[in-house]
């Protein structure tokens, strides 16, 4: 009997070694998977198509993110402590952009597929930020109402002090929640797709840190629509200049709001379903991942093309980016009386220097009018 015949059965039948044979090498030379990948995206991409895309977002991303948080430094107007709320979102996505997406992108470039390690760094990182977004949008919605819609004075309800209190809560309850989901799997696994089963957990993180301040914050912003629109109603009534630049940053706002929920909403509906079973097809799951952590990429955008103030400190940032021959630290003389103090110059080029026409001398009224206060003084009278 030779080799040939040892393989076949009388009957004709392969033998069990052609058969073993036949399932290793199915195995190891089987098709790649089709699965989305938690960490460099679907395979049937190409992978120099997903290298550009994800570094075109984490490019543009963080440069608007760094934009956005310069425009609040530099822009007379948006020089709040309650504003700083707006620079913790915005920190929260620079993080996304220039930390996460990179990470992904180092991957493809040393030609590995999915990595465990960086999958629950990203998804570590991916839950702090959420939480803080989260957290920190709320704040914002209170801080807004406190100044359009309450006889108090600003400064006396967030001032340098309780903001700083508050920012350093928000990241420390979301850096802790994450961290305990992170060390002891308390919740749904993001990157095997398998749930632990502590439902306790997952119900308290989901109720108190995330659905809870979601509600208070649409509530708050309609609050904020009702009170304005009523109180704008009344007969001689003209409010101030600064009070209609703080309605429409309160409305920029607003519509943040919305754009965090209109790309988080689905995976939130996905993920709630995974934590009661395990979901056999990545495809979902993951692209509804990216999906909301893209926002992080255009979230900046939002108040650039809904605010003037902003707008105004992005084109003074590009030119000076961009359009910037020399730099210079020392501070040329000028004559008293030349020009007023509180205005800001930005020498760009040569012959091409700008103003910021949103400077309190400039805008007629350096101090906050707040309306519920004027109404009353007019219901004296």
């Amino acid at each position: 009997m030779n080799f040939t015949d040892a393989l076949t059965t009388p009957n004709g039948e392969e033998s069990f070694i052609i058969t073993s044979l036949a399932l290793v090498s199915k195995h190891t030379t089987r098709a790649p998977s089709t699965e989305v990948s938690p960490v460099t995206l679907s395979p049937e991409w190409s992978r120099l198509a997903r290298l550009l895309l994800l570094s075109c977002l984490s490019v543009v991303g963080s440069l608007g993110n760094v934009f956005l948080i310069s425009s609040i430094m530099i822009e007379d107007h948006l020089k709040k402590a309650g504003n700083a709320f707006i620079v913790s979102v915005a920190l929260a996505d620079l993080l996304v952009t220039s930390f996460l997406i990179p990470s992904s992108a180092i991957l493809l470039l040393a030609g590995i597929d999915d990595s465990l390690a960086v999958c629950k760094f990203q998804w570590f990182l991916a839950a702090c930020t959420f939480l803080v977004s989260v957290l920190s949008l709320f704040a914002t919605a209170v801080e807004n109402y406190m100044r359009l819609c309450t006889t108090q004075d600003g400064s006396s309800w967030f001032n340098k002090t309780t903001t700083t209190v508050i920012l350093l809560l928000i990241w420390i309850v979301g850096g802790t929640s994450s961290g305990l989901q992170f060390v002891f799997s308390l919740s749904f696994d993001y990157c095997t797709r398998k749930s632990t089963g502590i439902v306790p957990y997952q119900i308290a993180i989901v109720a108190l840190l995330i659905l809870l301040p979601i509600v208070l914050t649409f509530y708050t912003h309609v609050r904020i629509i009702l009170q304005v629109r009523r109180s704008t109603g009344a007969p001689n009534y003209k409010p101030s200049l600064t009070y209609t630049w703080d309605l429409a940053l309160a409305r920029t706002n607003f519509y943040s709001f919305l754009v965090f929920i209109v790309f988080w909403l689905p995976f939130g509906v996905v993920f709630t379903y995974a934590t009661t079973k395990i979901i056999p097809n990545s495809r979902i799951l993951y692209n509804t991942a990216w999906f909301g952590l893209s926002k992080s990429c255009v979230h900046n955008v939002v108040y650039c093309l809904t605010n003037r103030h902003f707008r105004s400190a992005y084109v003074s940032l590009f030119h000076y980016c961009c359009c910037k021959t020399n730099v210079s630290t020392v501070r040329r003389t000028r004559a008293e009386g030349a020009r007023p103090t509180a205005d800001v110059r930005v020498h760009i080029i040569p012959g091409y220097n700008m103003y910021s026409y949103t400077s309190p001398q400039r805008s007629g009224n350096g101090n906050y009018h707040w309306y519920w206060g004027k109404q009353r003084h007019v219901q004296e009278l």
